[in-house]
Protein backbone atom coordinates (compact mmCIF):
# COMPACT_ATOMS: atom_id res chain seq x y z
CA UNK A 1 0.00 0.00 0.00
CA UNK A 2 1.78 3.02 -1.09
CA UNK A 3 0.68 6.74 0.76
CA UNK A 4 0.66 9.83 -1.39
CA UNK A 5 1.29 13.09 0.96
CA UNK A 6 0.70 16.11 -0.73
CA UNK A 7 3.61 18.81 0.43
CA UNK A 8 2.97 23.11 0.02
CA UNK A 9 6.73 23.86 0.39
CA UNK A 10 10.40 22.57 -1.15
CA UNK A 11 11.43 22.72 2.44
CA UNK A 12 8.62 20.32 3.27
CA UNK A 13 9.40 18.00 0.54
CA UNK A 14 12.83 18.24 1.56
CA UNK A 15 12.46 17.44 5.31
CA UNK A 16 10.26 14.78 4.76
CA UNK A 17 13.71 12.87 2.94
CA UNK A 18 15.14 12.54 6.35
CA UNK A 19 12.67 10.73 7.84
CA UNK A 20 13.07 6.48 7.59
CA UNK A 21 9.55 5.92 7.93
CA UNK A 22 8.86 7.77 4.52
CA UNK A 23 10.90 5.31 2.25
CA UNK A 24 8.26 4.26 -0.22
CA UNK A 25 5.77 7.19 0.48
CA UNK A 26 4.93 9.28 -2.70
CA UNK A 27 4.81 12.98 -2.22
CA UNK A 28 3.46 15.07 -4.50
CA UNK A 29 5.11 18.96 -5.08
CA UNK A 30 3.64 21.17 -7.71
CA UNK A 31 2.01 18.56 -9.55
CA UNK A 32 4.96 16.54 -9.51
CA UNK A 33 4.80 12.79 -8.27
CA UNK A 34 8.27 12.13 -6.04
CA UNK A 35 8.34 9.26 -4.89
CA UNK A 36 11.25 8.69 -1.31
CA UNK A 37 13.72 5.97 -2.28
CA UNK A 38 16.61 5.69 0.37
CA UNK A 39 16.05 8.44 3.19
CA UNK A 40 18.67 11.13 3.86
CA UNK A 41 21.35 11.68 6.98
CA UNK A 42 21.48 14.54 8.64
CA UNK A 43 25.40 15.87 9.44
CA UNK A 44 24.94 16.02 13.42
CA UNK A 45 27.67 17.62 15.62
CA UNK A 46 27.47 15.30 18.52
CA UNK A 47 25.64 11.85 18.63
CA UNK A 48 23.11 12.18 21.40
CA UNK A 49 23.51 9.32 24.35
CA UNK A 50 27.52 8.65 23.17
CA UNK A 51 29.07 10.82 26.19
CA UNK A 52 32.41 10.14 26.62
CA UNK A 53 32.65 6.65 24.73
CA UNK A 54 35.79 5.85 22.82
CA UNK A 55 35.81 5.15 20.03
CA UNK A 56 33.05 7.60 19.17
CA UNK A 57 30.39 6.49 16.16
CA UNK A 58 30.53 8.75 13.05
CA UNK A 59 27.81 9.74 11.63
CA UNK A 60 28.17 9.95 7.62
CA UNK A 61 25.60 12.68 6.03
CA UNK A 62 23.94 11.57 3.03
CA UNK A 63 21.22 13.73 1.05
CA UNK A 64 18.24 11.37 0.30
CA UNK A 65 17.32 9.27 -3.11
CA UNK A 66 14.47 10.26 -4.66
CA UNK A 67 12.78 9.03 -8.20
CA UNK A 68 10.52 12.12 -9.78
CA UNK A 69 7.70 10.39 -12.01
CA UNK A 70 6.83 12.49 -15.22
CA UNK A 71 4.10 10.16 -17.56
CA UNK A 72 6.38 7.15 -18.25
CA UNK A 73 9.61 8.21 -17.30
CA UNK A 74 11.37 7.60 -13.60
CA UNK A 75 14.11 10.17 -13.29
CA UNK A 76 16.40 8.85 -10.15
CA UNK A 77 17.40 12.43 -8.18
CA UNK A 78 20.05 12.53 -5.15
CA UNK A 79 20.41 15.79 -4.72
CA UNK A 80 16.83 18.89 -4.85
CA UNK A 81 18.45 22.92 -4.43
Amino acid sequence: MNEVIIVSSKEELLGQGYIYENIGKEFIYQGLSFLLKENGIRNYPKIPFFGYSNPRPEIIPRKPKWILKIKDLEIVITDIK
